[in-house]
């Protein structure tokens, strides 16, 4: 058997799907993004967490369902391409590679922040941090897919009941005043802040990605619930302890929610108990990034975007080797570009957003093409209603993801052109 036609190993369960869901959600965003939202929102973002909350379980039931019946590597570009054409496919694979081009290092820097808490590093160090911890994260994904799945699994369970415990202690410091005093966000924070909210849902169809790994694939769908519920309720409740205890001047400078839950709930010295589990939990979560991008340019690669070596798959590890090491230069670009121009964290999360986005528009355009019958009609009309209003309300964030479109279509343009005469000379006069 050779290289190319080694399969994805089929050892995911149940409780690896919930993992893989809560993983791909949660993370930087559980962590950092309630005392971003807080900034713009103030107390509009618990609305905004509820209101999304409410809204993602008809998003990821229907995702999920698309990615049982349409498993692959490739995840959401698989159904996108049975419903709408390859083309499209391959475009959402794109804004999906570029989404993470953007939002990877966005992430890997709240963990450089959290580790300088942690360890007293200077702010300096923050760029070279991040790279360091995108460089790891593809290298322990070079190891066996089972282990790393076993790992992965415990560890995020004692980090879950962490953060519940954080957010219990934090519930009898949240004052009502600070819940109510909405003066000084304008309609413009508030809009700016959904958009970032929604960067905390991105994340249901991440699991797709490992769509032929599951010894049966409607184990999607069957993880699915206790994932909605966890990550909703998670959220609503960070939302306002965030809120409802921390006053604006520590929101305003700080995205270290856990920490500076744990700081005002303990005292200082436990800041530093949630700064080490915000390093974790950002470190599950790029796990599971890693491992998807990675298993989407084995998938590019498949459909002829990517040299056909960058599919192979390792037979003793099973894992995409080639793809993950383009990955992690791929990121190596972009957190460079970050260094250099200075940029702000906000602007990567809201930029790769806008992608994540643009792929949602595709995939509910897929769903409604490809499930047929009433079952999951009610989740389709509200899932397609949601998408559509974070659009209206994101525009001006979205000029990213249509550079993105633009040059896609160029390049393919090219291709086409180029092959051209080759195509007529097979024809024949």
């Amino acid at each position: 058997m050779t290289a190319t036609s080694v399969q994805f190993r089929k050892h995911l369960t149940v409780t690896d799907g919930f993992v893989l869901y809560t993983t791909a959600v949660l993370g930087q965003s559980l962590i950092a993004l309630p005392s971003i939202t807080a900034r713009h929102a103030g107390p509009w973002s618990i609305a905004i967490w509820a209101t999304l909350a409410f809204l993602s379980y008809p998003m990821a039931r229907v995702m999920a369902e698309l990615g049982a019946r349409y498993p692959s590597a490739g995840g959401v570009t698989a159904f996108i391409a049975k419903g709408l054409g390859a083309g499209v496919g391959q475009l959402t694979g794109v804004l999906y590679l570029m989404a993470m081009a953007v939002g990877a290092p966005s992430v890997a820097l709240i963990f450089a922040e959290y580790l300088r808490e942690l360890t007293g590093l200077a702010p300096q160090w923050d760029v070279p941090v991040a790279a360091a911890e995108l460089a790891i994260l593809i290298a322990v994904n070079l190891f066996d897919v089972t282990a790393i799945m076993r790992w992965q699994r415990w560890i995020f369970f004692a980090c879950l009941v962490a953060v519940v415990a954080t957010i219990g202690l934090a519930l009898p410091h949240v004052s009502a005043a600070r819940l109510t005093d909405v003066s000084g966000y304008a309609p413009a924070g508030i809009a700016a802040s959904a958009l970032i909210a929604f960067f905390a849902f991105v994340g249901w169809e991440n699991a797709a990605f490992a769509g032929e790994e599951f010894t049966d694939p409607f184990t999607l769908v069957r993880s699915l619930r206790a994932a909605v519920g966890a990550v909703g309720a998670l959220f609503v409740l960070l939302g306002i302890v965030v809120v409802g205890s921390l006053d604006r001047a520590t929101i305003a400078t700080s995205n270290a929610s856990l920490s500076d839950l744990l700081r005002f709930s303990l005292g200082s010295a436990a800041a530093q108990a949630g700064a080490l589990l915000a390093v974790v939990l950002i470190f599950l979560l790029m796990l599971t990034w890693t491992r998807s991008g990675g298993r989407l340019v084995v998938s590019l690669a498949r459909d002829g975007l990517f040299p056909e070596r960058l599919a192979r798959i390792d037979p003793a590890s099973s894992t995409p080797r080639a793809a993950l090491l383009l990955l992690g230069g791929i990121w190596a670009v972009a957190t460079t570009l970050y260094g250099v121009a200075g940029g702000h964290l906000e602007t990567f999360i809201q930029l790769s957003s806008g992608n994540f986005l643009a792929t949602y528009v595709l995939i509910f355009l897929a769903a409604w093409r490809l499930l047929r019958g009433r079952q999951l009609l009610g989740a389709l009309i509200i899932a397609s209603l949601a998408v559509l209003a974070l659009v209206a309300a994101s525009l001006p964030s979205l000029w990213y993801a249509a550079a993105t479109s633009i040059a896609f279509g160029v390049v393919m343009l090219a291709k086409r052109l180029a092959t051209r005469p080759a195509r007529v000379a097979q024809k024949g006069p």
